[in-house]
Parts: structure tokens; C-alpha cells; sequence
């Protein structure tokens, strides 16, 4: 009887060895981690990177829908980062600290991407107020709240995308990204405008 107690104790252990490796395995093969980028216009290329520590450990991109990437990273916290664009210039952006683990899913969702654009002119009066506006063409101007106010004469066919008060001489505006955007400072009777053919992060514009 002791000698059946013995051996059985033995295989009892080899049993639970080979449970703990065959979960190792198991392990080993499941999926990585998904992560969908959401909210992507149509027509954009979508980009995500993966950050650990302030360094890029991982980048993926997309031209297709569904804009969902397998992340072969170890398990853990990372800083997700998305982007959509076309021809080289973002759209959209998105980020999110996320925790990673094999077999789960977490997700990216997007947003237009805005710059801060300065505005002013030599002609501005600086005891004055004034106006400083963004316009765009309806499809660059995609994903934004638009102004309703019709299109002043010489941007017909643009929608105002942003609009702010000028005080001092200068302004900012809060625009979204995009192409062939035409700034347009008005002070009482004196109007100036000044087209930027690709505008894609912060900066000054003086109008003439």
C-alpha cells in the first residue's frame, strides 16, 4: 500500500507538469493582440504606432477597410497612436493608452487633426477689433463642423471652417489640416486673404 501511495504521488506530479506546460503552449499559440482604428474617412491610409517608454516598439498601416491590426507585442501598457491621411498629409489622428494582452482587442478612435494658425497683417490697426477666418472646399473640409454663412465674394464654392476675434494685431485659429485653405482677415472696410496650398501644422500667416 505505501509502496501504490508513493508512485502514485509521482505520477500526480508528472500530471500536473505537463498540465502546466501544455497551458504554456496553449499560451504561445494564441493570437496577438487586434487593435481598429476608428473613424477613418474614406479614402485614407491609416498608420498606428505602438509606444513603450517614449520609444516606437511597433508601426502598421492600412489603405483598406476594416482598419484592424494584429499587434505582435508582449503583454502590457502601450501609447496607441493613429493617424489617416492622403498624399502625405494627416487628416485625422487618435490616441490612447492601452493595456495589450494576447487573444484581446482594444480600439483607436480618430479625429480631425487641428493646427493652430496665426493670423495677422501690416495693415491692422492693433486698437481695433477684426475678424480672422479659415475656408476650405467641401471635400477637404470633411469630418468638420462647418460655419453656415455663405461664401463671400471670390471663395465661392468654400465653407468656413473656422472663425476668431483678432485683437492686438494677430489672432489664432484653430484649423483643421488640409489643402488649399484661404485665410481671410476683415477690419471695418479693409478685407485681405491669403491661400495656403497644403496646411499641416502650426505656423503664421500674414496677409497681404
Amino acid at each position: 500500500m505505501k509502496r501504490f501511495v508513493v508512485l502514485g504521488g509521482a505520477a500526480l506530479a508528472l500530471l500536473i507538469s505537463g498540465c502546466d506546460t501544455l497551458s504554456g503552449i496553449a499560451g504561445d499559440f494564441q493570437p496577438a493582440a487586434r487593435v481598429e482604428v476608428a473613424g477613418a474617412l474614406e479614402g485614407m491610409c491609416v498608420r498606428l504606432e505602438a509606444f513603450k517608454d517614449s520609444r516606437t516598439v511597433g508601426s502598421w498601416e492600412g489603405c483598406t477597410e476594416p482598419y484592424s491590426f494584429r499587434v505582435n507585442l508582449p503583454d502590457g501598457a502601450y501609447t496607441l497612436v493613429g493617424q489617416a491621411g492622403r498624399d502625405g498629409l494627416t487628416y485625422q489622428e487618435g490616441r490612447t493608452e492601452a493595456t495589450l494582452n494576447k487573444g484581446g482587442q482594444t480600439t483607436v478612435a480618430l479625429s480631425r487633426k487641428r493646427v493652430k494658425v496665426q493670423v495677422t497683417a501690416a495693415w491692422l490697426d492693433p486698437a481695433k477689433a477684426a475678424l480672422a477666418e479659415a475656408w476650405m472646399l467641401p471635400q477637404e473640409a470633411r469630418g468638420v463642423a462647418t460655419y453656415a454663412d455663405p461664401p463671400p465674394a471670390g471663395l465661392e464654392g468654400r465653407v468656413l471652417v473656422a472663425r476668431e476675434v483678432v485683437a492686438q494685431g494677430a489672432g489664432s485659429l484653430n484649423a483643421p489640416t488640409g489643402k488649399d485653405v484661404v485665410f481671410r482677415l476683415v477690419q471695418g472696410e479693409s478685407v485681405g486673404v491669403a491661400r495656403v496650398s497644403r496646411l499641416e501644422a502650426d505656423g503664421k500667416v500674414v496677409i497681404p
